[in-house]
């Protein structure tokens, strides 16, 4: 995506993976009405705010756990997304919430006016969604593995803690979020790593932009080519990586090796691998580091019969391939 379409996020506090989590923002109740259910504190339930529009959090409470649904589709979308990416993880991976001990997920919907982007929130610890601006996005909403994706840089918070720096490390944490929020669309919608499609925010794209993705996992540097984009600049695999640069950029090259491994021994295998490999990284990793962290921690799962076992070796000629190993 071209530079003005990029958010620089904003760079996450080095938390340890068990240190306590900031107040939970609606333990507050700040813009609470009436008959809106706030969950218990660590019951990992979920809470949507209108922001009205406006360019700050928890404007008005619509939405509590267990609540029905409420007139705002964008409201419904953003509570039943939060939802099924806390069900994957719970389910699928063993994880209770982002902090593995049972934090509440805020979701703000309509955040400002336009804006092109959606993400977490690591002080707040909150997810935010913009209307977009229907020129390069619509409703952030939309697509479940943007919100998987922002989540999950929230796991990442408490587990490995990489920097979100424009290096190896980066890129990681860009790179991990779009592996969790791919494996959460390909779930959510029944699919196999032969029949899901591998774009990432293919659901968000402008009305003039269909048919465009933010990024391709199968084939990075081919997920957009338009007017209003440009052209997608992410390298395939090491042979284009340069840096400084954007952790969006390079991302593409561990994307890839994600890719491909999991069209090896399936998404269930190569997310399950992925997600202890994030675990056991440390904020400076680099790319090295992740491939020979997840070569290990394959073989731990291979020798537990959690995966295929020739599971370590998929990821090691993956990681070779895409010139990481």
């Amino acid at each position: 995506m071209s530079e003005q379409f990029r958010r620089a996020r904003l760079q996450a506090p080095v938390l340890a993976p068990n240190s306590p989590a900031p107040p939970e923002i609606h333990e507050l109740r700040e813009g609470l009405v009436a008959g809106i259910q706030i969950p218990k504190p660590a019951t990992a339930g979920v809470v949507v705010y209108d922001d009205l529009n406006q360019w700050k959090y928890n404007v008005k409470a619509v939405r509590g756990e267990g609540d029905p649904a409420v007139p705002g589709q964008n409201a419904n979308d953003a509570y039943d997304h939060m939802h099924r990416v806390l069900a994957y993880y719970r389910e699928k991976l063993g994880r209770n919430s982002l902090d593995n001990s049972g934090l509440n997920v805020i979701a703000n919907v309509n955040y400002g006016v336009g804006f092109d982007n959606a993400f977490f929130d690591p002080a707040a610890l909150l997810m935010v969604f913009g209307n977009g601006s229907n020129v390069v996005f619509r409703d952030l909403t939309a697509d479940i593995d943007v919100a998987a994706h922002e989540l999950t840089h929230g796991v990442t918070q408490f587990t490995s803690a990489l920097n979100y720096t424009n290096d190896q490390s980066g890129a990681l944490n860009e790179s991990f979020s779009d592996m969790l929020g791919s494996a959460i669309d390909a779930w959510v919608n029944g699919k196999d790593a032969d029949t899901h499609d591998w774009l990432i925010g293919d659901d968000i794209m402008a009305p003039k932009l269909t048919g465009e993705a933010l990024r391709n996992m199968a084939e990075p540097g081919t997920a957009y080519d338009n007017p209003v984009m440009g052209r997608d600049p992410q390298p395939r695999d090491m042979s284009g990586y340069f840096q400084p640069a954007d952790p969006h950029l390079m991302s593409g090259i561990t994307n890839r090796w994600f890719y491909l491994v999991c069209r090896e021994i399936g998404i269930d295998e190569g997310t399950l691998i992925m997600y202890q490999t994030l675990q056991n990284l440390w904020p400076t990793a680099k790319f090295k580091d992740a491939a020979s962290v997840a070569a290990a921690q394959a073989s731990i799962l291979a020798t537990n019969k959690k995966v295929s076992r020739e599971a370590p070796q998929v990821v090691r000629a993956a990681a070779r391939q895409q010139g990481i190993w």
